[in-house]
């Protein structure tokens, strides 16, 4: 009797969802798929007014699907100009229809000074993308490689002796810290701008 009401309940509950669901969907209300990224982005920026620009790079790799990445104002940005070799990691400023803006610190000058980057310019981005199992592998297997070596290393061994290991153990702990880079590259990939990695500005609505 119990489980009746129980399974009564829940079917009720699902049907007034579904007909409250239906009754209030407007198809011309639709959202986008950028505007579903924007309304479910968990994080603690603060939109204050539409027709917010932000940084868009989207690559499509040879091997694997399409994929966004998204730069807003406030976020850390790491990148490449052309023509340098110096690595930049900046927080982005305010972002224009060809430019973003970063501000630095003029030690000579003991000012705080705004630097305007030209999308042009970018020659390398470093992404980051959390895959699921494989992110989490780029910080846990080189540590676990580690531990496998230590262990056999302080651990008697089929020897018997401690402070000794042997190849196989080499091997197979290397082999562990070696997934774990590879883990790192898929997860933290530095693109470069070309056909296959396009650079450009969206606003907010």
């Amino acid at each position: 009797m119990k489980h009746a009401f129980m399974f009564t309940l829940l079917a009720i509950l699902a049907l007034t969802g579904k007909s409250t669901a239906q009754d209030h969907y407007d198809p011309g209300k639709a959202l986008s798929s950028e505007d579903l990224f924007l309304k479910g982005e968990k994080s603690n920026r603060v939109f204050t007014r539409s027709d917010e620009r932000y940084l868009v790079l989207d690559h499509t790799p040879m091997i694997g699907g399409f994929h966004r990445y998204r730069f807003f104002p406030g976020d850390a940005i790491r990148f490449r100009l052309d023509g340098q070799s110096t690595r930049f990691h900046e927080e982005i400023y305010s972002v224009s229809d060809s430019s973003f803006t970063f501000v630095f610190i003029n030690e000579a000058a003991g000012r705080m000074e705004y630097r305007e980057v030209p999308l042009k310019l970018l020659r390398k981005v470093k992404t980051y993308r959390r895959i699921p199992f494989i992110t989490e592998g780029a910080f846990m297997l080189p540590l676990a490689g580690l531990v496998f070596i230590g262990a056999d290393f302080f651990n008697k061994g089929i020897d018997g002796q401690r402070f000794t290991t042997d190849q196989t153990s080499l091997l197979i702990g290397g082999g562990i810290m070696a997934t774990g880079l590879i883990c790192y590259k898929l997860s933290f990939s530095s693109l470069r701008i070309n056909k296959n990695s396009r650079l450009k500005v969206l606003k907010t609505y």
